[in-house]
């Protein structure tokens, strides 16, 4: 009966007519980064514009990340991506990523077009998709549209290039945190994928989202093997 609950809420969530996004073209949300309690460089999320792809209306969003000081000598981390975003539905429709950390660099590529239900990579190269895909940053954004609720479960697809991934997140509780920019109570989003972390090094993730107008993202922390990553949201313009 719990599960049926969680469902009949999901489909309401995604079915009913979403009120204007809580952000706007130009916000800027600053981040520190810090591992194992060491700052090490800064991070920001970006919404640059609105922008036609496939005659499909979208949000122009960018992640930049990078080291600073020694961290930038030990391990130089130079991040770049660029997202395009339904201005409705909050799927993907492009994304350019580069990546260079430390010796470690790849660029990927995709343009979706939902259309033919299509995925278009590389020199061209056209692999069938009949599913949307939301990218993690997509379903970032499509997260401050919606409001969140404790024990909910939401599910998503998701097409890296390679393979199509199902990962889904859970709403774990509210914790109020204290920040840069003020305190707040946060919903804890942890995303997972076939009952394991979604990342590949097998650490643990936790999103914490304000209950408030704006729901910011507050922080982020990410458990490694090695250690522990942690995003605190500093600014937002």
């Amino acid at each position: 009966m719990k599960s049926i609950k969680k469902i009949i809420i999901f489909i309401l969530l995604i079915s009913n007519g979403k009120p204007n996004p809580p952000f706007n073209i130009n916000e800027k949300l600053e981040f520190s980064v810090n591992f194992n309690s060491i700052n090490v460089g800064k991070a920001e999320l970006n919404v640059n514009s609105l922008e036609l792809i496939n005659n499909k209306q979208t949000y122009l969003v960018s992640f930049l990340a990078n080291t600073e000081g020694l961290a930038d000598r030990l391990f130089k981390i130079r991040d770049s991506i660029e997202l395009w975003i339904d201005e409705k539905e909050f799927y993907t429709h492009k994304v350019n990523k580069i990546i260079n950390e430390g010796l470690y660099k790849k660029k990927t590529k995709i343009t979706f077009n939902y259309d033919d239900s299509i995925a278009v990579i590389k020199d061209n190269e056209k692999i069938k998709l009949p599913f949307r895909s939301w990218d993690p940053f997509s379903m970032f954004y499509y997260l401050r549209t919606i409001q969140l609720m404790n024990e909910n479960i939401l599910a998503f697809d998701y097409f890296n290039g390679k393979k199509k991934i199902n990962y889904k997140l859970i709403v774990s509780g509210k914790e109020e945190i204290k920040s840069k920019i003020g305190s707040f109570n946060c919903y804890i989003v942890k995303p997972f994928h076939q009952g394991k972390s979604l990342l590949k090094n097998e650490g643990d993730m936790k999103i914490w989202i304000s209950d408030s107008e704006k729901r910011l993202p507050i922080k982020i922390q990410i458990k490694m093997k090695f250690g522990s990553m942690k995003l605190d949201l500093i600014s937002v313009n």
